[in-house]
């Protein structure tokens, strides 16, 4: 049976570097360190596909949503051409938010449960909510380090694969923002990486003593026979687009 897949809209990633585009249900990283342009790339992504009639929602827990969207017009993206087909989920005020969806629902039934447990399920229901009412297809957090934080995981591999398998479960596609572990902390992320179905990396890679260059490198897409090679990244006039990194 023919898989489906949804497509980047970056020039040549698909083509080249997915060989079709990414498999339909998949939870996919996109991480990377500050500047790499993660947040750009996720919603360039639900953008693309909105227009083209797959409606997305994107979930932002680090700025507002009247940030995101100036950010995205300064890119050349039009948000408002996609205004009911990518809602915007503004959860940047992160616990305190999610702890006034539980005091206005009444998840908190058990007083001994931990609190962490009554923000992931009034989450979940909020998303839940959104995807009968939008009929969602495409998903983006951003970012899964901050959501981690506000969860509170006890058990951080558990959990992970617990909130992975429910967005599965979703029966989405979904782009999680995450930072590049540094190399002072190797253990983090490590469970996330694991479960994943797909990782895309992006990072500033230097050229001279001065000059930088944004590298993306697909380092797995369970079901695809990917391009795992490095490519230098590009935006030009509103596209990303990809090209063979030369070193």
């Amino acid at each position: 049976m023919p898989k489906s897949f949804v497509y980047t809209h970056i020039r040549g990633f698909d083509e080249e570097v997915l060989r079709g585009g990414i498999p339909q249900g998949h939870v996919i990283l996109i991480r990377g360190a500050s500047g790499t342009m993660k947040s750009s790339l996720a919603y360039y992504i639900l953008y693309h596909n909105a227009l083209g009639g797959l409606p997305g929602l994107y979930v932002t827990l680090e700025q507002t949503a009247g940030s995101l969207l100036e950010h995205v017009a300064s890119l050349g993206l039009k948000a408002t051409t996609v205004s009911d087909a990518l809602p915007i989920l503004d959860l940047s005020r992160g616990r305190e938010h999610l702890e006034e969806m539980v005091a206005k629902v009444g998840a908190m039934t058990d007083a001994t449960a931990p609190r962490g447990e009554a923000l992931v399920a009034v989450l979940k229901a909020k998303v839940l909510e959104l995807r009968k009412k939008r009929k969602f297809e495409l998903l983006a957090i951003d970012s899964w380090d901050a959501l981690e934080l506000i969860l509170e995981f006890q058990d951080r591999r558990a959990e992970t694969f617990g909130f992975f398998e429910w967005l599965r479960d979703l029966g989405v596609t979904s782009l999680l923002i995450s930072e590049e572990p540094g190399w002072q902390a190797p253990s983090t992320g490590l469970e996330e990486e694991f479960l994943a179905d797909g990782i895309v990396l992006l990072r500033l890679q230097p050229v001279t003593e001065t000059a930088y260059q944004r590298r993306v490198q697909c380092v797995k897409m369970r079901s695809v026979n990917q391009d795992s090679d490095d490519h230098t990244l590009l935006f030009e006039n509103g596209r990303f687009e990809v090209a063979r990194a030369i070193g």
